[in-house]
């Protein structure tokens, strides 16, 4: 089964998770990652995992919802949602310097902040870069992030750089760090991505769906979906001359060793059957 490692179906109208769920198990999709962007939101992650078995959780604060630098008792509550036992990454999390976003002193200190809370619990950690304009290589988010990686020595943790959509060069530097690169539908559209799918190496590449509520495409069907994974897969079997069977069990299997101890509780959802 594929591990969709990154969504937000949590954040759905709450009559609809039942079936996008089914619909992943369909699709070959066995286990999903919904990720929290607010404290509130986190807790609702928690707490569809605790409901669906194949659902499991993120928590974390995204940059572009920081009203400022996370305080004390927001990180103390974030650490108490970190330790909940159906978390198994910290996540959504990052950098983000479009025109509208949050101060970039909170971001980065906010980001500090929630690597610390990741190495409390041992959770490998997933990461949003965005600039300007979304030009995924202009300088100022991407080297705001690679400095805090290193300066956290976050590489240790494990993690991945998710809906990747930068240069091979980006993404080599994240690879050197020790982390992974995660790809979404986006690489079935935007050929710039197809160097950086083709020289990641095999077991260092993840896959997800980022889904998220979409009412901008006015045709529901048509919304991105976990059960969508399986065409990136097809994709990235295409570009690197693979079967696509060879790519979801590798994917799988790096995502569960990106999870180390936590791993254990989606082993046993995929490997129940």
């Amino acid at each position: 089964m594929f591990i969709d490692t990154h969504a937000h179906i949590h954040q759905h109208p709450p009559d609809e998770i039942a079936d996008i769920v089914v619909r992943a198990t369909e699709a070959g999709v066995g286990a999903i990652f919904t990720a929290g962007t607010t404290l509130e939101d986190s807790q609702n992650a928690i707490d569809l995992a605790n409901i669906h078995p194949g659902v499991f959780a993120g928590v974390g604060v995204h940059p572009t919802e920081l009203e400022h630098s996370l305080t004390t008792k927001e990180l103390s509550i974030l650490g108490d949602l970190a330790a909940s036992p159906q978390v198994v990454v910290m996540s959504e999390i990052g950098i983000d310097h479009q025109i509208r976003s949050p101060d970039k002193e909170w971001q980065a200190e906010s980001l500090h902040a929630q690597i610390g809370i990741a190495r409390e619990h041992s959770l490998p950690i997933v990461f949003h870069i965005r600039e300007e304009g979304d030009n995924y290589d202009a300088r100022s988010a991407r080297d705001a992030t690679l400095s805090i990686l290193r300066e956290t020595s976050a590489g240790e943790l494990g993690g991945t750089a998710h809906y990747f959509q930068g240069s091979w060069d980006f993404a080599r530097q994240l690879l050197d760090l020790g982390f992974r690169i995660s790809f979404a539908k986006t690489l079935i559209r935007i050929t710039e991505l197809e160097e950086t799918a083709i020289n990641t190496p095999v077991d260092r590449i993840l896959l997800e769906s980022d889904s998220y509520p979409q009412p901008f495409k006015k045709n529901r069907q048509k919304w991105t979906e976990p059960r969508d994974i399986p065409l990136v897969a097809e994709k990235l079997a295409s570009l690197r001359g693979i079967p696509a069977t060879e790519v979801q069990e590798t994917t799988t299997r790096n995502a569960l060793e990106m999870l180390g101890a936590r791993a254990e509780l989606v082993k046993q959802v995929l490997f129940s059957g």
